[in-house]
């Protein structure tokens, strides 16, 4: 059985009217409109989704100290994304998990350095910088944490071994290019082996013609993820997605998908709950 995972939150959330242009993205609703996160879930809710990803990608210590956030303001940010996406599913009154959304480092920057990796920082800056988020969100009590985005595998080692003994399920997905790569230029075979640990591995906000040779490049013997964008290319200095969309999957692409072991599928940026509630299996 396939599972239906939501899609990008930041397009539903254009797609209802706000406009999303600080550095904390969607984030920023999370203090000052709730209820249009609320909304937003809500819509993916009813195309017909199994999990949905909250709010918190774009949220980090860091992020939110820069738009003169303090820690508290980030932690009740961070317990907060969780709280609205189960008031949501509460509402809904339907049987769907919610899955706490961690963003790479290259988030935190806002210059669309989770298209790129190779960050040149230190692992100990890394943990440092994910360890307290990461606490936080797995105190909120969701069912899975999405691991998303990730362009490097240096920084994934960096997650992983932080995420020892962790009491909640995870997959591992990271932002892929052409040449059966990640971001930051590693095989994705290799990134695909070092997520032993988790309940899933796989690829997001990539476009989807790249996805069906990524995941026949690998060998995993855990289920597969995909959540690819639309097929535009981020502009991080105008805040805004390029290019042309495609805006969907058709049939066969998510055929093969599913032929090359995927078990869970949804969307990312660009795929909104209207594209969701069309995706068929």
């Amino acid at each position: 059985m396939i599972t239906k995972l939501d899609g990008g939150l930041s397009t539903a959330l254009e797609n209802n009217g706000n406009k999303l242009t600080t550095s904390l993205w969607t984030g920023e609703l999370i203090l000052t409109k709730p209820s249009e996160i609320t909304k937003a879930h809500l819509d993916f809710i009813n195309a017909g989704v199994q999990i949905i990803t909250t709010a918190s990608y774009q949220l980090s210590y860091l992020g939110c100290g820069k738009r003169g956030w303090s820690q508290a303001q980030t932690d009740e940010a961070l317990r907060a994304s969780i709280q609205l996406a189960k008031g949501a599913v509460t509402a809904s009154g339907r049987d769907v998990k919610v899955a706490a959304s961690v963003g790479p480092y290259g988030a935190a920057l806002a210059d669309g350095s989770e298209y790129k990796g190779n960050y040149g920082v230190t692992k100990s800056f890394l943990k440092d910088f994910h360890a307290r988020r990461l606490e936080v969100l797995i105190a909120s009590s969701p069912d899975l944490l999405a691991l998303e985005t990730m362009p490097d595998t240096f920084e994934v080692e960096v997650i992983l071994d932080l995420l020892n003994d962790c009491p909640i399920p995870y997959w591992v997905s990271y932002s892929c290019k052409s040449g059966n790569q990640t971001n930051a230029g590693q095989s994705f075979s290799d990134a695909v082996l070092l997520a032993k640990g988790a309940m899933a591995v796989g690829i997001n906000c990539t476009a989807p013609e790249l996805i069906t040779d990524l995941l026949f490049s690998a060998k995993s013997d855990k289920a597969y993820v995909v959540y690819p964008n639309s097929g535009r290319s981020w502009d991080a200095s105008k805040k805004e997605w390029i290019g042309n969309s495609t805006a969907g999957f058709d049939t066969k692409l998510i055929k093969q998908w599913i032929d090359a072991g995927v078990q869970i599928i949804g969307g990312c940026c660009g795929i909104g709950a209207t594209e969701i509630a069309a995706i068929s299996f």
